[in-house]
């Protein structure tokens, strides 16, 4: 990352400098979004773009730029460093003013920032990993990806300090999403994730996963499914847009299903890749 967009200029990471009284420092009140690019191509553009729209409406912050616009911020950082695979990360909060108040004024200007990373798609197998069953302590509106992320950043140290690489978890016993990450559990055949409502991400990942199962005749359901549906489950896995499909062979101590890769999440984690722009 040598480069950042920060307000309509693209500038060197080490001139990015924002007020000390922005919004987004002062009360993470911001959104942001991440977009993986396969071989200089963002990859389901349009639906990330549609959601950074949803989240800047959700918490009343105006949107600046258009999607045209942002294709051509990707070009602009990825020219001085080219990058054949990369992640796009976008921030935008309120702006800033002086004093700190709790109240933002009317009409402020949004801080609006963007990133290239570099981004090794997975590859080769996939290894089944370990989760850790968690309560779910974020706030009551995961639907909006906010930059408030405190709670998910102290689930995911648990997880880690338990030896999981992500948290699963639940309100009141019904499994929810993960810290960074929704799940999906297979059932006699059938895929299970939780429904799209206020308490997980609607993420794009996600979506994309529901649309290579319909197409390849996999029964799907978008239903609330429990701690103890979990465990009984055939099959487990997580995803998001930088790890795709990741197989969960353990829940804590508890095993799912054979503790292997599973065939349907095998299945769908080939249609995954077939899928990725010319990315083999």
């Amino acid at each position: 990352m040598s480069n950042v967009y920060l307000n309509g200029e693209i500038i060197p990471h080490s001139q990015a400098k924002i007020s000390a009284f922005d919004r987004g420092f002062l009360f993470a009140d911001g959104i942001y979004e991440v977009v993986p690019i396969y071989n200089g191509m963002p990859f389901l553009f349009t639906a990330h773009m549609q959601r950074l729209d949803r989240s800047l409406r959700e918490v009343g912050i105006p949107q600046t730029l258009n999607h045209a616009d942002w294709r051509a911020i990707i070009t602009q950082l990825n020219s001085a460093e080219p990058l054949e695979n990369s992640v796009l990360y976008i921030q935008i909060t309120r702006g800033s003013e002086f004093p700190r108040n709790h109240l933002p004024s009317a009409n402020l200007t949004p801080t609006v920032m963007a990133t290239l990373s570099p981004f090794p798609p997975p590859a080769g197998a996939a290894d089944a990993v370990k989760v850790a069953l968690l309560e779910d302590i974020r706030w009551l509106r995961c639907d909006i990806k906010s930059v408030s992320l405190l709670g998910n950043i102290m689930l995911k140290q648990q997880a880690q300090a338990l030896g999981a690489v992500e948290p699963i978890l639940h309100r009141a016993g019904r499994i929810t999403e993960g810290a960074s990450s929704n799940y999906f559990v297979v059932r006699d055949g059938a895929l299970y994730t939780a429904p799209n409502d206020a308490l997980i991400l609607p993420g794009i990942t996600r979506e994309h996963v529901l649309k290579l199962a319909r197409e390849h005749d996999i029964e799907v359901h978008e239903k609330a499914f429990s701690v103890a549906e979990l465990y009984s489950a055939d099959e487990c896995f997580l995803c998001s847009s930088t790890r795709e499909i990741m197989p969960v062979g353990y829940v804590d101590e508890h095993q799912i299903g054979n503790g292997q890769v599973g065939p349907i999440t095998q299945m769908l984690i080939d249609l995954f890749r077939q899928s990725r722009p010319n990315c083999a």
